[in-house]
């Protein structure tokens, strides 16, 4: 039996996001497992009834579990979690953190940075979620190659909800075509190039669901406002089961982030049968592969272009959807945790 301690901070702090899901499908999938003996560790924040089912334990309280010595300390948020352990393993979302960048205050950078550095340095092994964040550390030399492993995330179609979503969530939407962008209202996300890439197009919507991040006074909101707002529809958080049904009824999904480490709202949007537009570059071109439309994420003509043949060709859109299903259907939350148990035994 293995003895893993997690850090799971995420879950408890910032729930709708990718990272949490992320801790939420390792403990679900570690509990599993008949050789492992999962705890997750959260340092601030307050999980939700629906967590009540996992082994979760507040970093600051006096428990047994909190002082045990683990097999494995692992940190999924971003750092290591400060616990007694034999090996230690990092999951790495992204890497621009390491340098300076145009998607964080610069104080922010430097910060995490410095943090990022002293616990990768410290990790017995590090775990990156796609193959181009994993060449993009290698490329800094802070670690060596032999250290630094791949496990693709999983992904997995939710239930429909009673009724049409777009209908709950706005009248207006039930009877319109539109392109959905799923992900933090931010300047790495491109905002402006989706913007630009449908205002031409009068008979499309778009949905955005996400939340204000960094660039957005800048960036994004003057965008936002220079658009028709009889067709833009912002929703910050929305339960998985609505956003769901709004891949299922999307037009495509539209993602040219300028970057991205692994981009989950690509997998999610084929796994519901919503055709995707994304960046050729990056995480976004590795996850996508031959299932997507890439574009240039400087081109909004390009996407546009792409937009209007999924509405005018139906034959392209089908064959689009069937891709994607069977692209999705190669990601699954129990491959990953297999891969990730395979580097717990034999990677480290």
């Amino acid at each position: 039996m293995i003895r893993v301690g997690y850090d799971v901070t995420s879950l408890a702090l910032s729930p709708y996001g990718g990272i949490a899901r992320v801790c939420y499908h390792t403990l679900t999938e570690a509990l599993k497992h008949d050789r492992v003996e999962p705890v997750g560790f959260y340092r601030s924040g307050k999980p939700g009834r629906d967590l009540e089912n996992l082994p979760l334990v507040r970093s600051r309280t006096i428990s047994p579990e909190r002082f045990r010595k683990f097999d494995i300390a692992h940190g999924l948020c971003h750092r290591l979690p400060g616990l007694r352990a034999k090996r230690f393993v990092y999951t790495l979302h992204d890497v621009w953190s390491l340098y300076p960048n145009r998607y964080q205050p610069p104080h922010f950078q430097k910060k995490v940075a410095a943090r990022m550095k002293r616990d990768l340095t410290r990790s017995d092994c590090i775990i990156s979620d796609s193959n181009t964040t994993r060449d993009n550390l290698l490329k800094l030399e802070l670690v060596p190659a032999e250290k630094v492993y791949v496990a693709h995330l999983g992904v997995h179609a939710t239930a429909p909800v009673s009724g049409d979503a777009t209908t709950q969530l706005s009248p207006v939407l039930s009877d319109q075509k539109y392109i959905l962008c799923v992900g933090r209202m931010e300047y790495r996300k491109n905002l402006p190039h989706i913007i630009e890439a449908i205002r031409n197009l009068p008979k499309i919507h778009l949905v955005i669901v996400g939340e204000p991040g960094f660039g957005y006074d800048e960036t994004v909101k003057p965008a936002l406002d220079s658009f028709d707002n009889d067709r833009l529809h912002l929703f910050d958080r929305l339960p998985r089961d609505l956003v769901a049904d709004l891949y299922r009824h999307a037009v495509a999904l539209l993602l040219p982030s300028w970057e991205e480490g692994f981009g989950m709202p690509i997998l999610e949007a084929m796994a519901h049968g919503c055709p995707v537009v994304t960046s050729n570059c990056s995480a976004s071109a590795e996850i996508g592969g031959d299932a997507a439309v890439l574009v240039d994420p400087s081109s909004p003509a390009e996407s546009a272009e792409a937009v209007e043949r999924l509405i005018d060709d139906p034959e392209h859109r089908s064959r689009l959807i069937k891709a994607g299903y069977e692209r999705a259907a190669g990601f699954t939350w129990e491959r990953y945790f297999c891969r990730l148990f395979t580097i717990y035994t034999d990677g480290v």
